[in-house]
């Protein structure tokens, strides 16, 4: 599994937009929750590395939040199933500002702020 991010110039700055998760055939376990670390680094993503992979958007109500030591942002997979019965999925896409309003926080500003950016 690899975790990117979509950056663009907004306003003044680039800033991270969304988060992009590609994952291999077999990789996830469809039936439980997937949990991401929230620090970096995240590689950069370019629209062109989208290939021809099948993508989903991950929607606010799909994201729960996991604070134990380190919080991770997690994704309910068991919703995309639902929504996407039989898809190859190979390409999760969350937007920053939802995973932002689940996290009560700027995560995006961190991202920026600390480097996890390569």
């Amino acid at each position: 599994m690899r975790l990117a991010l979509y950056c663009d110039f907004v306003v003044d700055r680039i800033r991270p937009l969304q988060l992009v998760i590609l994952t291999q055939p077999g990789e996830l376990d469809w039936a439980e929750n997937l949990y991401l670390p929230l620090s970096g680094p995240f590689e950069r993503f370019e629209p062109e590395q989208f290939d021809d992979r099948i993508g989903v958007s991950v929607l606010l109500e799909d994201l729960v939040l996991k604070r134990e030591e380190d919080e991770e942002l997690g994704i309910v997979l068991p919703n995309l199933t639902q929504r996407h019965p039989g898809a190859d999925i190979g390409l999760l896409i969350v937007q920053i500002a939802d995973a932002e309003e689940v996290l009560e926080y700027k995560w995006g500003e961190r991202l920026i702020e600390n480097g996890w950016i390569e």
